[in-house]
């Protein structure tokens, strides 16, 4: 007769819980390339993404449907049905595409993310074409430009030495210069860019934060933070700033603060345009303030520009 098996012999495992096989989520610093490049490739593509909402914020201001209802509202007095059909159609598709042409420009800024603006001397945004409307800014004449697909992703290899000059070294004065990991020189040891992500399982970055951290005046800059549109709502831009303030912990900041140019800051339309912009700009810098006073760390403010 066969032995009887034991009791534990003949137990099986116990059965494995749903959440076992999701992918991790972990927020962290980073200094490897392959995560860097991603968090800047996210970068680039939020400022892309601003188009839509600019173009939006265009199409349905007040003032922009008022005028295409008064214009359509005096063709219909002197045309006929099949000729104002045609005509509306033809007015519409004119005012997609001036609507298309004026948010144009966040193509190229997000062009201009790249290892230049993240290591490069002191890491501010390119401004746009001079020659554009008040309040539009210069385009950086370095940038490289996006694929043939247009997704306004941008070129971020990592770039060359960075030879730049500030006005001390022109004057003979110039801080000491180091070589930092992306291989560019930054102008002084006392500026340290950070990058902090999300990452979704091994492979998928989801949220980025670039933090300069400025050891002499003790506090940390935001210069951008963002999520993956699909992944936007969930907490996770919060756990980005919880993080982005104990790495500025660590490193001696007594404060951190939005900074005037950060990536997403631009505008490229009229102030009026603009209120979409400015409610989430808002909501931002009150996140970031409740996620200090949690922390222990001092009111948050917008360096100036």
């Amino acid at each position: 007769m066969p032995s009887a098996q034991s009791p534990q012999s003949s137990s099986s495992s116990p059965p494995s819980r749903p959440t076992d096989e999701l992918p991790t989520l972990r927020t962290y610093l980073t200094t490897t390339p392959s995560d860097r490049t991603s968090a800047l490739r996210l970068i680039a593509d939020s400022i892309a993404q601003q188009r839509q909402l600019s173009s939006y914020s265009l199409i349905t201001h007040p003032y922009t449907l008022s005028a295409a209802i008064l214009l359509l509202g005096i063709l219909s007095q002197y045309l006929e049905l099949y000729t104002f059909l045609t005509t509306s159609a033809g007015i519409i598709m004119t005012l997609l595409v001036v609507v298309r042409s004026l948010t144009s420009d966040y193509l190229s800024l997000a062009e201009a993310i790249n290892y230049n603006w993240l290591e490069g001397p002191g890491s501010r945004f390119p401004l746009l074409s001079s020659s554009k409307k008040a309040g539009h800014h210069r385009r950086s004449s370095s940038t490289s430009s996006t694929s043939s697909t247009g997704s306004g992703s941008g070129n971020v290899e990592p770039a060359a030495i960075v030879t730049t000059k500030n006005s001390n070294s022109a004057s003979g004065g110039g801080g000491r210069r180091q070589r930092n990991n992306s291989g560019s020189k930054t102008l002084d040891n006392r500026v340290e860019n950070v990058v902090v992500v999300t990452k979704w399982g091994e492979d998928e970055i989801i949220g980025a934060l670039v933090m300069k951290v400025l050891k002499r005046e003790r506090k940390a800059v935001l210069r951008a933070w963002t999520v993956k549109l699909r992944y936007r709502g969930r907490e996770v831009g919060r756990g980005l700033l919880e993080e982005g303030v104990r790495v500025a912990v660590a490193k001696g900041c007594t404060g951190v603060e939005f900074d005037g140019g950060h990536a997403n800051s631009h505008r490229i339309l009229p102030e009026m345009f603009n209120k979409g912009f400015e409610r989430r700009e808002k909501k931002a810098k009150a996140m970031l303030a409740k996620v200090m006073a949690e922390q222990g760390m001092g009111k948050s403010s917008s360096s100036s520009s």
